[in-house]
């Protein structure tokens, strides 16, 4: 049984993967992100050393251009040896305008990275305006649809760019794509008539829709929203498609709540993971890499020392195979299991290769250094949840984490919704300065459309002593201003 969990009631939107009742895998989505943004930029900057440009975007920061990402060296290149090592000034040149996409975020010292590869994305294709492809989803295994669609492909793109069909393009009928097809174009089209330079010109597809896709539709079984609108919009791209059912969720209480999830992300920011036999592991995250270490904790077995080691072991291979999913883990992994026989090794190694076939994410296991420990990388898609909620702490010097100011406001949200329609005039807050702060100030507007929503006032109190923030009193606006008088 595998639900999707999609918490929209507020701005931090949200989504769970439930495999058997069991918390899988967390996306959250990242505030005023532009990945996936398409634009009509202009080429400012030529760097021949570097071998890339800069394009103004509109938005601040120029996008930085590689030459390897200019369809003009991508096309020719591949073609023509003598062109590889052609200088970025042969493809490019400044003043140009350019359709770019951008594929990453900036960082403190660079602004976000740019194709010219671009991609639109509906529930059933990548559409490439400056490709010249049909390519098919290798999850699409019958040999009949795969000719369909490659036959499709071709008729819509005939000189009109290439396209990749996703697993749910499957269970579409050719009119079903074909709209989707004509819509999607013609939008492009208009916005490139349309459009000053620089501009916007395509925002990403929706949070929720990248993740459906992402994980493919066909294998779940239950999408439960508490969101109608974004019900009644799923039930219109999917609901004839798949057999999968689109459930609104109307209860007060946080959906994540209700489905056990906030309290197994409070578990995944934690350094310890215990296992169920009184063992435990230990993971550190670092720049450099993911440290993680097996414990036999309070596991002593009732066999021999070699059968405890192996049992502890295998249970941790389990448990470490979840967590990389769950806390989404990437880059350079280390795994410290417990000194075990050679012979030993090899079986756990087989069983966490096997427990990773349950990972989208492409793992490469290297294998046991000559300490014994597992070396393999994950490889990067998003941020890690630690990442998401998580900051240095200032008052360890930047050794500790703690959770966010805007993680904190939003779970402060979920916790009023939860009492919208209550008989309760008012509410007073105690929070973290900066907890106040962000709705007080940056969040005001906000802050009325969820006073609003709750149908109460709410006050808040800072205070340095409070770790997120603490509800002090419901009650009558009278009796709220009471007790906040008594405070100072």
């Amino acid at each position: 049984m595998r639900q999707l969990i999609i918490n929209k009631k507020t701005d931090d939107e949200r989504i769970a993967l439930l495999e058997n009742g069991r918390l899988a895998e967390v996306w959250i989505k990242e505030k005023n992100t532009i990945v996936g943004n398409i634009y009509k930029g202009k080429v400012t900057k030529v760097l021949p050393g570097m071998e890339a440009v800069f394009v103004d975007l509109g938005q601040g920061r120029n996008g930085y251009l590689h030459r390897n990402d200019i369809m003009s060296y991508f096309e020719t290149s591949r073609t023509n040896e003598a062109l590889k090592n052609k200088n970025v000034r042969h493809f490019i040149s400044q003043g140009e305008e350019v359709i770019v996409q951008v594929v990453k975020e900036s960082g403190e010292f660079k602004g976000p990275k740019v194709t010219m590869n671009i991609e639109l994305r509906s529930p059933f294709f990548v559409y490439q305006p400056f490709g010249r492809t049909v390519a098919i989803s290798k999850k699409i295994i019958s040999q009949e649809e795969r000719k369909r669609l490659q036959l499709l492909g071709e008729t819509l793109c005939s000189n009109k760019g290439g396209i990749v069909f996703r697993t749910a393009a499957e269970r579409a009928d050719d009119q079903t794509i074909k709209k989707w097809f004509d819509d999607m174009l013609s939008s492009f089209e208009q916005q490139l008539k349309s459009k000053k330079l620089p501009s916007l010109l395509f925002g990403s597809e929706s949070f929720v829709e990248q993740i459906i896709a992402e994980i493919s539709p066909h294998v779940l079984d239950e999408i439960v929203i508490d969101d109608i609108s974004t019900v009644k919009e799923l039930k219109k791209n999917y609901g004839d498609l798949f057999p999968f059912s689109i459930d609104f969720y109307s209860e007060n209480e946080n959906i994540f709540s209700y489905y056990a999830i906030e309290h197994e992300i409070e578990k995944a920011l934690k350094k310890i993971v215990w296992l169920k036999n009184g063992a435990f592991i230990v993971i550190e995250e670092t720049e450099a890499m993911i440290v993680i270490d097996v414990n036999t904790g309070k596991f002593s077995g009732k066999n021999t020392y070699r059968d405890t080691v192996l049992k502890t072991n295998e249970e941790a291979a389990k448990e470490i195979a979840r967590q990389l999913r769950l806390r989404n883990l990437s880059g350079i992994i280390l795994i410290d299991f417990i000194d075990m026989e050679k012979e030993d090794r090899s079986r756990i190694l087989r069983l966490f290769q096997k427990e990773l076939e349950k990972d989208r994410i492409f793992t490469k296991v290297i294998g046991f250094t000559e300490l014994n420990i597992l070396q393999l990388t994950r490889k990067k898609t998003r941020k890690s949840l630690s990442e998401l909620l998580l900051e240095p702490c200032p008052a360890c010097g930047g050794t500790g984490r703690k959770r966010t100011v805007e993680s904190i406001a939003f779970e402060l949200e979920r916790t009023l919704l939860e009492h919208a329609g209550s008989d309760d005039e008012a509410v007073l807050v105690e929070a973290a300065p900066e907890v106040c702060d962000f709705f007080t100030c940056e969040y005001e507007k906000h802050l009325k459309k969820l006073e609003e929503l709750i149908g109460m006032k709410i006050f808040f109190s800072p205070s340095d002593h409070v770790k997120g923030f603490e509800i002090r009193q419901w009650g009558t606006e009278e009796e709220v201003a009471l007790r906040i008088s008594k405070m100072y």
